[in-house]
C-alpha cells in the first residue's frame, strides 16, 4: 500500500487508532529496553558507550537514550508490518527538502543522469524509499522503482524475505554478493536509475576517515566512486520519525562536492556533516549500538594529514 504527504482524517484516525491499541505493548517493550540497557550485552554497551563520548550524555540519560535507541528498532517493526499493511504509515512533507530533491531529479533527467542516493541508518529505510518516490519525479515510476544495495545474510531464507519484502515497498535490492555488482551499479547509473548506498556503515577494510561528531571514523567509499564514473548526481535523504508511524523527509542536494579536486572525499565530508545535523534533530533514530568509531587512520595518513596542514 502506498502512502504519501497527505493527512487524511481517515488515515490520521488509522495511525492513532493503532498506537493507542498498542500503548501497553510500547510500555512493555520499553520497560525490557531499559532492562538491556542496563546490562553488559554488547549492543547495549556500545551504545551507552557512543552516546556519552559523542552526544554528552551521563547517568541516567545515557541508560535511557540506549533504551531509546533500542526501542526505536521495535517500532520500526511494528510500522513495517502493522501501520503500512493497513493505511496506518503516515508521511508528512517537507516543502524545501523536496523542492531541493525535486529540482536535483529534473537536472538529472535532463543530462541522462543516475542519482547516488546517500542514505542512513536512521529512521524507517522502507518510508525512505517512500519519499524517495514522492521527491525524485523524474526518476521514479512504477517500471523503475527506487533501488537500493542491501547485505545479504547469512540465512538464504532471510534474504529471500527481504528482497519479497522490499519488492512490496516497491524497492529493488540489489545484493552486495554480486560478482557484477560494479557492471549493476555502473548500468544502473547510467539508465539514469535512483540507487540508494547505505554510506553511514563501517566499512570492515579501507574506506576513508572524516570527521563524525569531532572524531575520524570511517565511511565506505565504493559506491560513491562508481557514481562518480557514472557522472551520477549525488543526494543526501532519509525519513525521520515524528511519532510512531508517522514521518517526515530530511535531504540535500551536493552540487558542488563532485566538482572538487578530491570528489570522494568531499562528498562524504558533506555527508557527514549532514547526517550530524539531522540525527541531532531526533538522536535515538540513529544505530549508536555499534563500534562506528572504533577504526582510526593509520599513523601514516595522520602524519600526512599534519604536514598537509602544518
Amino acid at each position: 500500500m502506498a502512502i504519501s504527504t497527505g493527512f487524511s482524517l481517515l488515515r490520521l484516525a488509522i495511525n492513532l487508532s493503532i498506537n493507542a491499541l498498542l500503548v501497553p505493548f510500547y510500555v512493555v517493550f520499553f520497560l525490557l529496553t531499559t532492562i538491556i540497557a542496563l546490562t553488559p550485552l554488547f549492543p547495549a554497551r556500545v551504545a551507552r558507550s557512543n552516546l556519552r563520548s559523542k552526544t554528552g550524555a551521563t547517568g541516567l540519560g545515557a541508560i535511557l537514550g540506549t533504551s531509546a535507541v533500542l526501542f526505536h528498532y521495535v517500532l520500526v517493526v511494528v510500522e513495517d508490518f502493522v501501520f503500512w499493511p493497513i493505511g496506518g504509515l503516515l508521511l508528512r512533507d517537507n516543502p524545501e527538502t523536496r523542492a531541493e530533491l525535486e529540482s536535483a531529479s529534473i537536472y538529472a533527467h535532463e543530462n541522462s543522469l543516475g542519482i547516488a542516493v546517500l542514505a542512513a541508518h536512521f529512521g524507517n529505510i522502507e518510508v525512505t524509499a517512500d519519499a524517495l518516490a514522492l521527491t525524485l519525479i523524474k526518476h521514479v515510476a512504477p517500471s523503475t522503482p527506487i533501488m537500493a544495495l542491501a547485505k545479504p545474510s547469512k540465512n538464504s531464507g532471510a534474504t529471500k524475505l527481504l528482497a519479497w519484502y522490499r519488492a512490496k515497498r516497491k524497492i529493488e535490492v540489489i545484493f552486495t554478493n554480486r560478482k557484477d555488482l560494479v557492471r549493476a551499479m555502473l548500468q544502473a547509473f547510467k539508465q539514469g536509475r535512483a540507487l540508494a548506498l547505505l554510506v553511514d556503515q563501517k566499512p570492515a577494510s579501507a574506506g576513508r576517515f572524516v570527521d563524525f561528531f569531532g572524531t575520524p571514523a570511517a565511511f565506505p567509499e565504493g559506491g560513491i566512486e562508481v557514481a562518480l564514473r557514472s557522472k551520477s548526481e549525488f543526494i543526501c535523504m532519509t525519513s525521520r520519525r515524528l511519532w510512531p508511524g508517522c514521518y517526515t523527509f530530511e535531504g540535500q542536494w551536493l552540487q558542488e562536492e563532485r566538482l572538487s579536486e578530491e570528489p570522494a572525499q568531499e562528498i562524504l565530508r558533506s555527508y557527514a556533516k549532514w547526517l550530524e545535523s539531522v540525527i541531532q534533530l531526533s538522536p535515538w533514530q540513529w544505530c549508536w549500538d555499534y563500534k562506528k568509531w572504533s577504526r582510526q587512520p593509520t599513523q601514516v595518513a595522520q602524519a600526512s594529514s599534519t604536514l598537509q596542514t602544518s
